[in-house]
């Protein structure tokens, strides 16, 4: 026996285009079309009366179901070429949410969208795929179960009792935090919180949070707390409040200028072109930790010239890692630096007795 395996809207769409058709169908014939048996096409029938106020009524004389009303329109899913597209990219994009807290959602959503379309829409799938994909390189792991918690506590407002890994320090602490706000920064989640013992909003990264549990009260945002004046000087997530702003200023060579020139790297950057191909990037930042992981990733394309403390921070990495990849151990570059210095104070000392 035929069961209803095809959802409402859609068994109602195809009762909604006969009747508008004329066609006056029996409800033998609208089962036989929607592929459900006769019983469930009688219950939508009265749904369709009650719930949409469809003024549907059997004619004896055609001996089948019409409209009363031929102005009636039911109310319908109807999507144009640019939804579409869009619902193809969602699919598209559900690839690089593999792995995520939310793949699986995404996944039912689309399909329920998908069940929605009439049996006249087609789509070559293959060729738009030939068009536009998503691609990630890096996943975060999170615990869904854990992700859900979170995600329902932001939503009613639940202060939570954490146990948190700090990679830094690889040590585990207590905390009671009023989670505010998940965000998404280039494929990895973040949780903005008030942290209790600290006395300030953190930023937890949620796969390192090791047990959860409400403590059954709820708390109100604090009137400080900006979700814009938070990010404000960070290059991703890294905040330090407390900072002043700095301008970094960095040189990069024409090799590397061009892939710079057509991406926005930061909302803050100002780009200047040099006269020979290179460009000058210029950021508005507070905290300098991972935009200096992110200068030596352009190796040697790129120069530092402001501020001078992240300049000396790159050039003291740079000369680790040159050691390193010479094979000096970590011992006789801890004495080259402590050579370095000291030299650096002789230097000092032997110009001080010269202006003296």
């Amino acid at each position: 026996m035929l069961t209803a395996k095809r959802p409402a809207l859609r068994r109602f769409w195809i009762i909604d285009r006969e009747l508008r058709a004329n066609r006056f169908p029996t409800a033998e014939q609208l089962a036989q079309l929607a592929e459900v048996d006769v019983k469930t096409i009688r219950r939508d029938l009265e749904a369709l009366r009650r719930n949409h106020h469809a003024p549907i009524e059997f004619d004896r004389v055609r001996q089948g179901w019409g409209y009363r009303d031929p102005t009636y329109h039911l109310p319908a899913v109807v999507m144009t070429e640019g939804e579409l597209m869009a619902m193809f990219l969602a699919g598209q994009a559900l690839r690089q949410a593999q792995g995520t807290p939310y793949a699986q959602d995404l996944q039912r959503a689309i399909q329920k969208l998908s069940e929605f379309l009439p049996d006249e829409v087609s789509v070559h799938w293959q060729a738009l795929e030939q068009m536009q994909s998503f691609h990630q390189t890096v996943t975060t792991l999170q615990d869904l179960d854990l992700f859900r918690q979170l995600a329902e506590a932001v939503l009613h407002h639940r202060q939570l009792r954490i146990r948190y890994w700090t990679a830094s320090r690889d040590a585990e602490t207590e905390r009671t935090i009023d989670p505010y706000h998940l965000a998404c920064v280039d494929g990895t989640f973040y949780l903005l919180a008030w942290c209790y013992d600290r006395q300030a909003t953190r930023t937890f990264a949620p796969g390192r949070i090791r047990e959860l549990a409400e403590t059954g009260e709820t708390y109100v945002v604090r009137e400080e707390f900006q979700l814009g004046d938070f990010f404000d000087g960070t290059f991703k997530v890294v905040s330090d409040p407390s900072a002043p702003l700095q301008t970094v200023r960095i040189k990069f060579a024409p090799s590397a200028a061009k892939y710079i020139r057509e991406r926005v790297w930061h909302a803050s950057q100002r780009l200047h072109q040099e006269a020979d191909g290179s460009v000058l990037l210029e950021l508005s930042l507070r905290s300098l930790i991972e935009v200096r992981r992110w200068i030596l990733s352009w190796g040697s394309e790129c120069e530092v010239l402001a501020p001078v403390t992240l300049r000396t921070d790159i050039q003291h990495e740079a000369a680790v890692m040159s050691r390193r990849a010479m094979g000096v151990s970590p011992r006789e570059q801890a004495g080259s630096a402590l050579e370095a210095i000291q030299s650096r104070q002789q230097r000092r000392q032997r110009k001080s007795k010269k202006t003296g």
